[in-house]
């Protein structure tokens, strides 16, 4: 009788996934690899009952699930994981979406997150289509802890390799110091004006440290 009702809940489970089930059939089927020859319905409704919901019980620790009678140890271990998995899913495509460039703020936040744990300075070139989408990105070059140089040339020529309508490049201080060198200034005003040679707009050149950034754009230093 249980293999039956198991092999129905599959059944459901293939052609419409879990829409419309009520939450104990869902948690009862979580639990069939854990009970292979047991009806898991009693177990699935008892732990709905003790944690008021299916939030709480994927909130619930392994040792509160544990406390559950008949609650198998593996299952203890494994639906805690579930919400974890849902949340990194979440954070990776927050990740993904963050990388549209849209605005000054946003193109900073996607400087911080990609280098703001570096422990030597690397010069970050993000590659950027016409919708402002990131098509690609590369470290261009790496330094020790106190400076990193860059070859404009080879920046241009990658933007056209990548079919890029604009670029959008960071280095990060380690020292927390913002404030651009010499070179830095130099070399950003001389990689701006090579690439409006070939229609290729350079959006901004963010420093950042673990805390904060400093844009060129914004402080005048990129026209």
């Amino acid at each position: 009788m249980a293999e039956g009702r198991r092999e129905r809940m599959r059944s459901k489970i293939r052609s419409r996934g879990v829409d419309g089930m009520p939450p104990h059939e869902v948690v009862e089927f979580l639990l069939y690899p854990f009970l292979p020859r047991k009806d898991t319905s009693p177990l699935a409704k008892r732990l709905l009952t003790v944690f008021d919901g299916l939030d709480g019980l994927l909130n619930a620790s392994e040792s509160d699930l544990l406390a559950v009678e008949g609650m198998p140890q593996m299952a203890a271990l494994t639906f805690p994981l579930y919400k974890d998995i849902l949340k990194l899913n979440d954070e990776e495509q927050i990740k993904k979406s963050k990388k549209i460039i849209t605005d000054p703020t946003n193109a900073a936040d996607l400087c911080m997150r990609t280098l703001m744990h570096a422990r030597n300075e690397q010069l970050v070139v993000f590659y950027i289509n016409s919708v402002g989408n990131v098509i690609s990105q590369e470290i261009i070059s790496e330094g020790n802890s106190t400076q990193t140089k860059f070859d404009t040339t080879l920046i241009c020529r990658n933007a056209i390799v990548n079919g890029a309508t604009s670029i959008l490049i960071s280095h990060n201080h380690p020292s927390g110091n913002l404030k651009p060198s010499v070179d830095d200034l130099i070399g950003t005003k001389d990689l701006a004006n090579l690439l409006k040679q070939v229609n290729v707009k350079l959006i901004d050149h963010i420093i950042v440290n673990k805390e904060k950034y400093y844009s060129f754009r914004r402080e005048g230093n990129l026209n």
